[in-house]
């Protein structure tokens, strides 16, 4: 059965599930999804005190580990998700043979394969009625690694390829993927990082006109371009522009 290509997403009405919720990136985007018009937010977070909190008008809290399979699988059983986004995520810092290896595999337990988990329970709907979006938060740097967050950006780097695997199966059923490209958001993540930082509510509305217009993996941000740009031009130099500085 083939279904019709869509080229535009509408959001208004449309049924959304953002992961990581609770704050940052993620609670900007549910603002961001019920000022566009969404019927139905489902606000994914873990903690109780989050939930309560999230409740409001049109979204719905809704407790969510991604590396768990018991909330996962409640999720499934929710009702089919028009627009799921992946924002769910955690970072480590340091270099990758000395730093805390423990973190390292949280990092890729959620950046990765909880992103694999939540979506593989979202899409079977998704393909049943021949229509949807699945958006995973990745990284300009999945596309050139950032040292001080090397680990991080390995698993971004793991997602942005899933998510080119996820679009060669579900394309067909009419869902697209698509995987956005910011670079440092102002949240607790990049706290006390002394880099430019975007606000999470200018990137929320960023990703919000990606969806719409089904942008194929875009950057978000004029820094997330000018990377790609240069790995394009220079991708040796961009590299070693990144490399940590010797102390002297």
């Amino acid at each position: 059965m083939e279904f019709p290509k869509s080229t535009h997403m509408q959001i208004e009405g449309k049924r959304a599930l953002v992961t990581g919720a609770s704050r940052g990136l993620g609670r900007a985007l549910v603002s961001a999804f019920v000022d566009a018009g969404a019927g139905e937010v489902l606000a994914g977070a873990r903690k109780r005190e989050d939930l309560e909190a999230l409740e409001s008008e049109r979204v719905t809290p809704v407790r969510l580990e991604v590396r768990s399979d018991e909330d996962v699988a409640a999720i499934a059983q929710m009702g089919a998700i028009d627009i799921l986004i992946n924002n769910a995520g955690v970072a480590g810092f340091g270099n990758p043979l000395t730093m805390s290896f423990a973190a390292a595999e949280e990092e890729m337990a959620v950046n990765y394969l909880g992103v694999l988990r939540v979506t593989r329970a979202v899409a079977p709907a998704m393909i049943a009625k021949g229509d949807g979006m699945i958006v995973n938060v990745a990284t300009a740097f999945a596309k050139v690694n950032l040292p001080l967050v090397g680990t991080y950006c390995a698993t971004k780097a793991a997602l942005l390829s899933l998510g080119q695997a996820l679009r060669a199966y579900l394309s067909p059923h009419g869902v697209r993927v698509i995987t956005v490209m910011p670079t440092t958001i102002d949240t607790d993540m990049s706290r006390g990082a002394d880099v430019p930082k975007m606000t999470k509510e200018f990137v929320a509305s960023e990703i919000l006109t990606a969806i719409r217009e089904e942008r194929h993996d875009p950057p978000i941000g004029d820094e997330a371009i000018g990377v790609l740009e240069q790995l394009s031009k220079d991708p040796v130099g961009l590299e070693k522009m990144f490399w940590p500085q010797k102390s002297t």
